[in-house]
């Protein structure tokens, strides 16, 4: 019987209020997106005369890409909390007009979160992007997860990036866009970034997927860390078929025993197909079918329903259980 029981759920801690919150991508300082720890940067002395917020800012977003940024310009009383805001190193130091110093301070912060604000991400079409083409003349600004799902380019050692558009301009870099598993630039499109080392690898020659969840955040083989101790013990890693992330077994909620054989889904990307329900949302005992595509409830519909007719069974008539689906 295909059946997979979730008694491998990740220790997630969802967002309580007070929370802090990146003030460009909106995301809380454990985001699968890549853009390492949550700075706060100031005080800022200009920003000493806001009087405090009445509007409170939304809800972080964390792992659904479509909750990055803002809807709604947020207030600026709201981001500089007492002069100072929160911002992701890598948000930071992306972020167009802002410069690195000596001991990796960063000046013109600021700046860059208030011109945030009136900024909409080219992929995700929310505010707080402030990420901008390399290419000469291109206006398109990304958040930093958002960059990596759109499929852009990605320099870490320039810190700049090129947009889908502009992305063969990248051959102009030579050894710095080559795939570090085939030696060459190969088809551009193909790369993925690595948020922890920098370097590009080609999905197909790690025969993986190169999707938008896959690409935000995405660490190669080398860098991967559990996203819930992140840097920690290198044993037991289990990595999702859907997202590529990895997790110790023993991190997981309740912890895993051993690794399993068939092919594995975290919490957050398990989605029933009938329901609609997400997996985050059921309880640790929920068990998922077909590849943690069916849940729990779904499954037990089936069971008890005619896959014709779609009447509940007849006591006196024998349901015949397909093979394959259950």
């Amino acid at each position: 019987m295909d059946e997979q029981k979730s008694n491998c759920e990740e220790n997630d801690s969802e967002p309580t209020e007070c929370v802090q919150a990146c003030a460009l991508c909106n995301c809380v300082e454990r985001s699968l997106h890549g853009q390492r720890e949550l700075r706060h940067f100031g005080p800022f002395s200009e920003w000493l005369a806001l009087k405090p917020s009445a509007s409170p800012l939304p809800q972080p977003g964390n792992d659904d890409l479509s909750s990055i940024g803002f809807s709604n310009s947020p207030c600026l009383a709201a981001l500089f909390d007492a002069s100072v805001c929160w911002v992701h190193h890598w948000c930071a130091v992306w972020s167009e007009g802002v410069k690195l110093m000596e001991n990796e301070k960063l000046e013109n912060v600021d700046k860059a979160v208030i011109s945030g604000t009136q900024r909409l991400c080219e992929y995700c079409k929310r505010l707080g992007a402030t990420i901008q083409c390399h290419a000469e003349g291109c206006s398109r600004f990304y958040h930093f997860p958002c960059s990596a799902a759109s499929g852009s380019f990605q320099s870490m050692k320039q810190l700049f990036l090129l947009c889908p558009e502009h992305i063969n301009k990248a051959e102009e870099l030579g050894e710095e866009a080559w795939c570090a598993v085939c030696d060459s630039a190969g088809e551009l499109t193909d790369l993925l970034f690595c948020t922890g080392c920098g370097q590009h690898y080609h999905a197909a020659c790690l025969e993986i997927g190169a999707t938008p969840i896959q690409r935000a955040g995405w660490q190669c083989p080398e860098c991967k860390v559990c996203q819930t101790c992140k840097p920690g013990e290198d044993s037991k890693m289990l990595v999702c078929d859907a997202c590529d992330k990895g997790y110790h077994t023993f991190c997981l909620q309740p912890a895993m025993d051993s690794l399993p054989s068939d092919p594995w889904k975290c919490r957050r990307c398990r989605v029933c197909t009938e329901c609609g329900v997400r997996g985050l949302v059921l309880p640790g005992s929920a068990q998922w079918f077909d590849n943690y595509a069916v849940c729990e409830t779904c499954q037990q519909h089936r069971s008890s329903t005619c896959g014709v007719c779609s009447k509940p069974a007849n006591p006196s008539v024998a349901l015949q259980c397909c093979s394959m689906c259950h």
